[in-house]
């Protein structure tokens, strides 16, 4: 198919016949930015309301011999979790002109127009700019059924987070949240590894624990690493204690979000199995379809997906966070 004369009236059935075409090039909200914290939870398709999440805890069993048996003991304890989707939208409306510089840069560096046209280009565009938006709300987002906004749209992870924490599920006495000090340069390397020394040996034996903390807090781990000198255990020595928690044994790989409320200390301690988030069909996240608005010049496409997200367990075996804010504020 040729390139698209953009500053010709937009023929939406050529449109939506190379979207059909070239389906296998489309990007997904999950594949783009918001993928950098995605990957680290666990994905649930085929979510169209909710569903119910449940761990079970092992409890003890077994009692010293007296001569009879009881059958009194209960082998585990669920406690179920439900992880409901809500609905979200993506629309453009917009003029393809102005998009002519980017697109034509792109297919100069190595893209073919005869098999990558403008259109499939602008609704990879739409998308990635979707992915980026659900990025930076995946912390934040509270559902509010009278506001229209992404962030509106369901209870993000910091949120749910936030109002167990109200709701006292998380609290110091069920020992899923342990007191921090006020992170600084000079103490942020022993204050995480206190939380996570504070979990059982069930979870320290696990072995791929992620600990989740802001950007700045991730230089400042940095710089705190830096003032403590290199161990030299191999080449990738430097390396490693940067993306692990130094003294962990490389069981705790140390997360960076780039989407935290600014100036946020708080720290997330759990695994990639017990944070879920659900959806309805994997097609979804790249479904952004073109329809005819009336006006023949512009560029209007429009889609919808389903999202929710939700902790397994908040079991001190399981979660653990500090007695920080998401938002300083708070």
């Amino acid at each position: 198919m040729a390139e698209m004369d953009i500053k010709s009236p937009i023929d939406i059935s050529e449109v939506i016949g190379a979207v059909r075409e070239h389906q296998d090039l489309l990007t997904a909200l999950d594949a783009e930015d918001a993928a950098s914290v995605l990957q680290h939870f666990t994905p649930i398709p085929g979510v169209k309301d909710s569903i119910v999440l449940g761990r079970t805890t092992l409890m003890k069993i077994s009692r010293k011999y007296t001569g009879q048996f009881i059958g009194s003991k209960e082998a585990g304890k669920i406690v179920p979790r439900t992880l409901t989707v809500h609905p979200c939208v993506m629309e453009m409306d917009d003029e393809p002109e102005r998009y002519r510089r980017t697109y034509i840069t792109e297919v100069a560096g190595g893209l073919d127009p005869e098999s990558h046209p403008f259109e499939l280009w602008l609704i990879n565009y739409g998308i990635k700019c979707a992915s980026q938006e659900l990025h930076d709300v995946i912390m934040i987002a509270d559902l509010n059924s009278e506001q229209s906004e992404l962030k509106d749209s369901f209870d993000g992870v910091g949120t749910i987070l936030m109002d167990e924490k109200t709701a006292t599920n998380i609290s110091a006495e069920k020992g899923n949240m342990i007191t921090t000090e006020e992170f600084s340069r000079a103490n942020i390397g022993d204050e995480l590894l206190k939380i996570y020394r504070n979990m059982p040996n069930t979870f320290r034996n696990k072995t791929d624990i992620k600990m989740f903390l802001s950007s700045d807090l991730g230089d400042m781990y940095d710089d705190w690493l830096a003032d403590q000198g290199v161990f030299v255990l191999g080449s990738n020595a430097e390396t490693a204690d940067t993306k692990y928690l130094r003294n962990t044994k490389g069981k705790v790989e140390l997360v960076r979000l780039t989407n935290l409320p600014e100036g946020s200390q708080l720290v997330i301690l759990t695994t990639k199995q017990n944070i879920c988030y659900g959806y309805d069909d994997p097609s979804d996240f790249s479904s952004l379809t073109p329809f005819n608005s009336g006006n023949p010049y512009h560029f209007t496409a429009a889609g919808k997906y389903v999202l929710g997200f939700q902790f397994v367990s908040l079991d001190k075996s399981e979660l653990c966070i500090n007695d920080k804010p998401l938002t300083p504020a708070d």
